[in-house]
């Protein structure tokens, strides 16, 4: 299920159908996780083991709460507010972050400390970054079977939120005002496992941040 991260402030109107469907997912169904405006609903075939991701037809009648796919999420395992989304994907970050320095990413990572211009740091939670006079870099290490559909980057002109799979690797203040339209970020396979790279543009080139991020 899909909705725009800017429907709560734009006072959209809760989406009473999409509350329907979380909730009989087995997910928490309240003010602060209300679902509002217009979402996009659909079903795919996901195996990690033989890397396959196919999308598969979901109909209207599929909206029902009272259908068997969301009595099976609600169970433990299936995917809903009482499982996991990728149990075994969560496992590995968990183990790869830990593994870093990098915690458990429950309440985000302060990635501050001095740096010049052309320098690197190490954050304080193991993440690596590092800045030119137009862009700041964070390099983040991943497990090993992360995909880019496990990834998810908010880039704002003062904040940034990076998840994977469900964890939190950073989220706070940026070091200095963001360039959205010119910030990125790419998965890629270094040394026989994975980097997240998070590339943010700087509004104000040539300015250096003291800070990556911090909370």
């Amino acid at each position: 299920m899909y909705s725009s991260d800017n429907a709560r402030t734009k006072n959209l109107p809760v989406n009473q159908r999409a509350m329907g469907l979380m909730k009989a997912c087995g997910h928490a169904v309240t003010q602060e996780t209300a679902i509002c405006g217009d979402v996009f609903v659909g079903r795919y075939h996901d195996d990690e083991a033989k890397d396959i991701w196919n999308r598969i037809d979901f109909t209207e009648m599929d909206l029902d709460p009272g259908n068997e796919w969301c009595q099976n999420a609600k169970q433990s395992g299936g995917g809903g507010g009482l499982g996991s989304v990728a149990p075994s994907l969560s496992g590995m970050m968990t183990k790869s972050l830990s593994g870093s320095g990098s915690g458990s990413g429950s309440g985000g990572t302060n990635v501050s400390g001095m740096l010049g211009n052309n320098g690197e740091q190490d954050g304080e939670n193991g993440c690596k970054w590092s800045q030119t006079n137009e862009e700041v870099e964070l390099r983040f290490q991943v497990a090993s079977g992360t995909k880019a559909k496990y990834v998810k980057v908010a880039f704002a002109r003062t904040t940034l939120k990076v998840t994977v799979a469900g964890q939190t690797l950073v989220s706070g203040s940026t070091g200095g005002d963001v360039a959205v339209d010119e910030s990125t970020y790419t998965l890629q396979e270094v040394g026989g496992g994975k980097e997240l790279a998070v590339t943010l543009g700087k509004k104000k080139e040539g300015l250096t941040w003291e800070y990556a991020v911090t909370k």
